[in-house]
């Protein structure tokens, strides 16, 4: 017996609706009474179509909701709407929170723009140079976003030459070819180092970062340049430089602990590794921000959530994503002629401001320690006096 299939006898009713039609081209032509070709060109604004025409065309696509095809947009364009990143090589499995703000505002800028965003990961035995290449050669992309900047950085030495839209959130020690968006990173450190001092502080160690990485090397010169001009002795012992994760930081502080004349604040290279710090010295029974002051760099969530909250030298990560996503799609979308001169790039650098809270105070005023007389009576167990 043949089911009627339109009746439903009890069961489970079925809420998938069917997808109005999209409205197409060739329906658009249809109603406006043109070929499908004047409706194309009138729509990408082809000079060879009266203004008249391009008008009504336009007017009717609004009125009747059509939307380009993307794929079709794309191959009409000849640009590959799609930005590629590609992750810094990290050892082990640790997320870097600020590439992770970064890509949160890269992400939000290029979907406005209906642009994508491609996150690529370095294989083991690979490179980073390596996943461009293969990237660039299967036509997945049509520009980079390069952050975490070596100060000789091979990836932009390989993007210099391959003719694709890129810009760099850092930049390189050689950086007058290309479009990027910098931190002042040494003036932020200068900024902390004279916050420091102005709180009293003239003991201040520094936990760094990798020295190749040119935000790291321009913060260290920041830190060594204030000290020099504060007149702060950098002790032997008071800088650590390769400082990547909370474990590093962790046996940097029991270092320091241990010297002869403890420092009594320490600025470190990110929020992260002040956050190691923070919880290594409260590990050690350390008040924070009496006992030794800590100020870290990036501004992230995170810092404010620990207790005492994290005084920082504040970036805004995730406008900075959205910036450099907007300079990547401008660059995309616009003809230069390769060898484009320097004033022709996109180069701009922001500067950190410092957020003050807990982690760092005067230091702690020295007590006079005196010898107990030795008349003084003392309590006995039963709280009488002896």
């Amino acid at each position: 017996m043949k089911k009627d299939l339109n009746k439903n006898k009890g069961g489970p009713v079925s809420r998938v609706r069917q997808r109005p039609q999209t409205m197409s081209i060739a329906r658009l032509a249809k109603h406006l009474g043109l070929s499908e070709g004047t409706v194309s060109r009138a729509l990408n604004n082809y000079p060879d179509i009266a203004d008249k025409t391009i008008a009504r065309v336009r007017k009717a696509a609004d009125e009747l909701g059509y939307r380009p095809s993307t794929t079709a947009r794309r191959l009409a364009r000849g640009v590959v709407e799609t930005v590629g990143f590609v992750l810094p090589a990290r050892h082990g499995h640790q997320i870097d929170p600020f590439l992770a703000e970064i890509l949160d505002g890269l992400a939000t800028e290029l979907a406005l723009s209906d642009w994508d965003l491609l996150v690529a990961a370095v294989p083991e035995g690979h490179d980073e140079v390596e996943v461009m290449d293969r990237l660039i050669r299967s036509g997945k992309v049509g520009g980079f976003v390069i952050a975490r900047t070596r100060r000789h950085d091979p990836r932009i030495d390989y993007l210099r030459k391959s003719h694709i839209p890129f810009v760099v959130q850092g930049r390189t020690e050689d950086c007058d070819d290309y479009a990027w968006l910098d931190i002042d990173n040494e003036k932020a450190f200068v900024d902390a180092m004279d916050h420091l001092v102005g709180l009293g502080h003239h003991k201040i160690a520094y936990l760094g970062g990798d020295p190749d990485l040119n935000y790291a090397w321009q913060r260290r010169s920041g830190y060594l340049s204030a000290a020099k001009t504060h007149g702060c002795d950098v002790l032997d012992g008071y800088l650590h430089d390769g400082i990547t994760d909370e474990m590093a930081a962790r046996h940097a502080v029991a270092d320091l602990l241990k010297h002869p004349d403890r420092p009594t604040a320490i600025l470190c290279v990110t929020d992260a590794v002040a956050i190691g710090a923070i919880h290594a010295l409260a590990h050690a029974g350390i008040t924070v921000g009496e006992e030794i002051s800590v100020i870290g760099f990036d501004g992230l969530p995170m810092g404010e959530a620990i207790h005492p909250g994290l005084t920082t030298m504040s970036q805004a990560s995730y406008q900075v994503g959205r910036a450099v996503g907007r300079i990547v799609v401008e660059q995309a979308n616009e003809t230069k002629e390769a060898n484009a001169p320097a004033s022709e790039f996109s180069q701009i650098l922001w500067e950190a401001t410092l957020t003050i809270r807990g982690s760092a105070n005067p230091p702690a005023p020295k007590l006079a320690v005196s010898a107990k007389p030795a008349s003084m009576p003392v309590a006995n167990a039963k709280g009488g006096i002896s």
